[in-house]
């Protein structure tokens, strides 16, 4: 009786509310719901979520990344509606794809995508595309083909107002020609960098800073890199000098209200990063920080004792800011 009615209900609902509740579902989930009947078999082709992540389809190997994106292209090419509120493409191995993902960003920036997440992080073993090596063959075969410009690439996300990005980007970008003036000012507020702000990432994140002038909220997702993988950084940075001489961008002088750390350890290259934010960023009403789990009770003293000394003795560029630590 409860299925008969719940079926009732929904077949007097107009197609654009059903649209709506399929955008809420999971995309496997959304997908299914074109078995229920005749009426539904295409309604899912317009939902205004596509998250495509590997996870969901198998463990990540190079035939599985190829699979996914097979999947992914052929579901925009079918695609009916026009807008999308939420675009995600999560894949551990863009290497060989650079021209499809490409393609993906344009269509999901002419569908006036609201919030996009490119992660090309490895969430299986805990690591960033998985080593130096690894980006080193990454970026030589950019260069070779030219498939993903990387100019081209922020072009298109101009417009995007949360975007989510992985230390793979914040590499990449560097490459450019005067990648400080790579494009117009991009009009994002959200932004959310999964990272471990090692020297080889802190140039990209400058850029970033000087490219959103209207940021209101910054994210870092810290990523922890394997303790198998070395990484070696191309570029010798010291975090300290980098950070202590960086500029104060426009978003840190007049927007930038909420700064959130995630898997926060205390390590020194956060810390520096953290001083430099609080130091340059004069409208900061707060900063989130949230520990990492599995820390032992020193590590936990010791990022206890770090924030203490925010508290207390750094010289704060925004009179209200308030600290906040969150614990696992």
């Amino acid at each position: 009786m409860v299925s008969t009615n719940t079926s009732d209900f929904l077949s007097n609902l107009h197609d654009s509310l059903l649209v709506m509740i399929i955008s809420l579902l999971p995309f496997k989930e959304s997908v299914r719901t074109s078995v229920l009947s005749k009426r539904w078999r295409h309604l899912c082709r317009e939902t205004t979520s596509l998250v495509f992540k590997e996870s969901e389809f198998a463990e990540p190997t190079r035939h599985d990344s190829a699979f996914l994106v097979g999947v992914m292209l052929d579901w925009v090419s079918k695609f009916t509606g026009k807008v999308i509120e939420n675009f995600e493409i999560h894949l551990s191995q863009p290497r060989g794809f650079e021209g499809d993902i490409m393609c993906l960003t344009e269509f999901a920036t002419s569908r006036q995508v609201k919030s996009f997440v490119l992660d090309f992080s490895d969430h299986n073993h805990g690591s960033l595309v998985n080593s130096f090596v690894m980006d080193c063959m990454l970026r030589c075969q950019y260069r070779q083909r030219k498939e993903l410009d990387a100019s081209h690439l922020f072009f298109n996300l101009l417009y995007v107002r949360s975007l989510t990005v992985c230390s793979f980007f914040l590499q990449v970008i560097q490459d450019c020609d005067d990648p400080m003036a790579l494009h117009d000012p991009m009009k994002t507020r959200h932004l959310v960098l999964r990272t471990n702000v090692q020297p080889k990432d802190l140039r990209g994140i400058n850029i970033f800073l000087n490219s959103c002038p209207e940021l209101e909220s910054l994210t870092f997702d810290l990523v922890t890199t394997s303790r198998f993988v070395i990484v070696r950084s191309p570029w010798v940075i010291d975090p300290l000098a980098h950070w202590l001489t960086s500029e104060a961008y426009e978003c840190l002088e007049k927007t930038l209200k909420v700064v959130k750390v995630k898997n926060f350890r205390g390590s020194s290259n956060e810390l520096h990063l953290l001083q430099y934010l609080l130091r340059t960023g004069r409208v900061l009403e707060r900063v989130e920080l949230y520990e990492a789990k599995g820390l032992d009770h020193e590590e936990k003293t010791w990022i206890i004792a770090g924030v203490d000394e925010f508290q207390k003795n750094l010289k704060k560029a925004s009179s209200p800011l308030k600290i906040t630590l969150y614990n696992a």
